[in-house]
């Protein structure tokens, strides 16, 4: 999984979890906020780039891929 896809599906667990309806769906939504937080993170060490470093046109670079 790319970079760009790690950060689209982390912004969409944060969307999912702001929108749940129950407690267990919300925690689910935010288990997963978590996992690719994590991920990103460990993508980033190996760029050496951090997300917030980037141009908006960097962040949509590749997403056709």
């Amino acid at each position: 999984m790319t970079l760009e896809q790690l950060i689209r599906n982390h912004e969409l667990a944060k969307t999912n979890a702001a929108r749940s309806n129950s407690a267990e769906e919300r925690q689910t939504h935010f288990d997963l906020v978590a996992y690719y937080a994590k991920r990103i993170r460990a993508a980033q060490s190996r760029t050496g780039r951090h997300v917030t470093e980037w141009s908006q046109d960097d962040r949509h670079e590749g997403s056709d891929r």
